[in-house]
């Protein structure tokens, strides 16, 4: 559903939709896809109206029992049209000159995504994706904010990234997610017992690089004890192994989670060798320099990705024995 985005830009999804395929029925993704385009040179009662339009036809899918995504982009343009509608209406103003009730026309639209049981007994559901585009990328103005408070999942999408050409987008500290806890026993299930506990420490790695790089950029990597430039180098291939994905590449575009959990476990052990190997005297230089890393790394872009890492892993733990016993 576009919602006061430019007209080239519903132009595109309309002419590249029918060219691609749906992964389940090998058919035109478009067979499965109604479009609501509501450029910003309509009408500003057509804008407020589109997002209901939007949402009522999910919820009349759902009810056949089909789970439906709804990607309402963007849910800022609709607040400004509720603006302008609300100052000719002469209504008092809120915050920026957004109406009182705009965090109750939020929540009340968001809340009508969720999962029912059907009269028939079938399953059905919504899932809402709001695009927020902010002006200027001001995160503290209204709808960021309400928005924020009444969603529990979060993906912040980070302009430096996409101009280091890292996709998608996403800055792994400013987004969030508040189901962890709730789907603990899920991911335990499915992605491995060691799956949370990875999370945490690669967070935590993520987190320590975010801070190193100030200092990085002051003096150089060089500068920092071994231990830091370790962290620096478990963050790069967290960074450019993990994160960073493919989606024109035919393997890369999707991964399982229980691949994804072996590839993050990979990773995670390197560096537990690794600190465990500097401790035992070898050079940062040797433990940084192994040609197995770079196999690793490639390895996502294989259809055997799982065979190719449990091999990694018996040499990665060979070399770094080669190398307590040399040092």
């Amino acid at each position: 559903m576009g919602c006061g985005e430019r007209g080239n830009e519903m132009t595109e999804v309309l002419t590249e939709f029918p060219h691609l395929k749906d992964p389940k029925t090998g058919g035109p993704l478009m067979d499965k896809t109604v479009l609501i385009a509501n450029t910003s040179n309509m009408p500003v009662a057509a804008r407020e109206a589109s997002v209901y339009t939007g949402i009522t036809l999910a919820e009349y899918y759902r009810d056949q029992g089909y789970d439906v995504a709804m990607m309402a982009d963007s849910t800022s343009r609709w607040a400004e049209a509720m603006r302008e509608i609300s100052s000719r209406l002469e209504e008092m103003p809120g915050e920026e000159g957004y109406p009182a009730y705009l965090a109750a026309r939020l929540s009340e639209f968001y809340e009508r995504a969720g999962r029912v049981q059907t009269k028939n007994d079938e399953s059905g559901s919504v899932t809402v994706i709001g695009a927020v585009s902010p002006p200027g990328g001001d995160f503290s103005e209204p709808v960021t904010q309400n928005t924020l408070r009444i969603v529990k999942v979060f993906w912040a999408l980070d302009s430096k990234l996409a101009q280091k050409r890292h996709f998608p987008a996403i800055n792994w500290l400013n987004s969030y997610s508040l189901y962890n806890r709730s789907l603990e026993d899920w991911y335990s299930k499915n992605a491995g017992e060691e799956w949370n506990d990875s999370i945490k420490v690669a967070m935590a790695v993520l987190t320590e690089e975010s801070k190193l790089q100030e200092i990085v950029q002051l003096v150089g990597s060089d500068a920092l004890p071994e231990d830091q430039q370790l962290t620096l180098e478990v963050a790069r291939m967290l960074r450019e192994f993990y994160l960073q994905q493919n989606a024109f590449h035919d393997v890369d575009t999707y991964c399982k989670i229980s691949s994804q959990s072996k590839f993050l476990g990979i990773i995670l052990h390197y560096k537990d060798l690794a600190e465990k190997a500097m401790s035992s005297g070898v050079e940062f230089e040797k433990v940084i320099g192994l040609p197995i890393l770079e196999d690793i790394g490639r390895s996502k872009f294989e259809d055997n990705m799982v065979e190719l890492l449990d091999k990694y892993d018996k040499v990665l733990v060979d070399n770094f024995t080669k190398l307590m016993e040399e040092a």
